[in-house]
């Protein structure tokens, strides 16, 4: 069943024509379109309704504002369950009724079954909740992509490890997941054994959706790891995390990427999730930075919806305000090619401290944002700078 939601507002201008405006695709005499494709259902519905709620703030903030190009702007939102398939049927359903762009994308091989259709029919796309390579590597003319490399996360924390803790001497180890996702952090985890001539005495890949991680940590704990690099996803991480705990691996450091910077994985993991570290290019919704964001959230979402706020809600409210940021510099023009060459234009784009102000250009659609290392603090409910 088809899953469609609108996100209206307050519009106070009139309406602009033209016969360029008149032929893009999403463009009404009142509203713009814009298309999400999202796991609203199946594993990581989390991370597609936080995601459907950042674009709910920025939509919401831009209509209370008097429109964009004089047009109310809505979202239509398709849900893809977590499944490809669904992923690319959901896209091309989207495109037959007419969306100005896309800003939701689901996962890695989901992006992949959609993306050929996105070039091939020139769609305007914002990649926002999963920074796969294959978007912006090589750069793709309407493709743009927010975020980092996976691999710059897991490096950034075998980093925070050697020059802040102390750790050039350790053991370190990896437990990645077999497929795309787990290369790149192997990949990252490489690099960082190469760059800072560290000694990595275990590397430990595990199946996707694997949920008995006993055996890997015994390895782990056999080989005197003293540094372990999680590269697991959600249930993956919580796993690990308990097992070190019942094993009595009290010294052991783990350090994590984004996708264990989120409150479900601290609630999961109870105690044994204090203390870890992750890296992320969006900041925390403790951080000052990210006030201004924050308090926009606060303004349109309900107590509810609030609770269900993460970093994924600000990585696409990033994407949905830059979009908006650029439809407001072609309101004389609006067509998705004017969009486009704001996009690239070099011009600093900043998002209400969500992620660090970022650009682009026509040689790189990527913001590659900056990675912090933050530490999880479980009684506190928050995740804070590592010093």
């Amino acid at each position: 069943m088809r899953l469609v939601k609108r996100i209206v507002g307050l519009v106070a201008f009139g309406v602009l024509a033209g016969a360029a405006q008149a032929a893009e695709p999403g463009l009404t005499a009142t509203e713009i379109r814009i298309g999400e494709i999202l796991p609203l259902t199946g594993p990581v519905s989390f991370a597609g309704e936080a995601h459907y709620l950042g674009t709910k703030v920025a939509l919401a903030e831009a209509n209370a504002s008097g429109g964009v190009a004089g047009r109310k702007i809505v979202a239509l939102t398709e849900d893809d369950g977590y499944v490809p398939a669904r992923s690319f049927q959901a896209a091309q359903k989207l495109l037959a009724d007419g969306v100005f762009a896309i800003t939701g994308t689901s996962g890695t091989s989901h992006l992949n079954a959609m993306l050929p259709m996105f070039i091939e029919q020139k769609v305007l796309t914002l990649v926002t909740i999963n920074p796969a390579e294959q978007a912006y590597n090589p750069v793709k003319k309407n493709v743009f992509v927010i975020g980092t490399d996976y691999g710059n996360a897991i490096y950034a924390g075998v980093q925070y490890a050697v020059q802040k803790l102390g750790k050039k001497d350790a053991r370190f180890g990896l437990i990645y997941q077999d497929d795309d996702f787990g290369a790149n952090n192997k990949l990252g985890y490489e690099r960082a054994m190469k760059d800072f001539g560290l000694k990595s005495v275990v590397a430990i890949p595990y199946k996707r959706g694997q949920k008995d991680f006993s055996a890997e940590m015994l390895r782990v704990q056999n080989e005197k790891v003293d540094f372990l690099v999680s590269g697991g996803i959600i249930a993956e991480n919580v796993a690990i995390f308990k097992e070190a705990k019942k094993l009595g691996m009290t010294d052991l450091r783990v350090s994590t990427v984004w996708t264990a910077h989120l409150p479900i994985v601290q609630q999961l993991a109870g105690d044994a999730g204090d203390g870890y570290y992750t890296a992320d290019y969006m900041a925390d919704l403790s951080d000052p930075e990210a006030a201004p964001f924050v308090a926009a959230a606060k303004k349109f979402l309900t107590a509810d919806e609030m609770k269900k706020v993460n970093r994924y809600t600000m990585a696409s409210y990033s994407g949905a305000s830059i979009l908006i940021q650029s439809i407001r510099s072609c309101e004389k023009d609006l067509t998705r090619d004017c969009v486009i060459a704001q996009l690239e234009s070099g011009r600093k784009f900043s998002v209400n401290g969500a992620t660090a102000p970022f650009s682009f250009s026509p040689t790189k659609h990527f913001s590659d944002s900056p990675v912090s290392v933050m530490v999880s603090d479980t009684k506190n409910a928050r995740f804070v700078r590592a010093p």
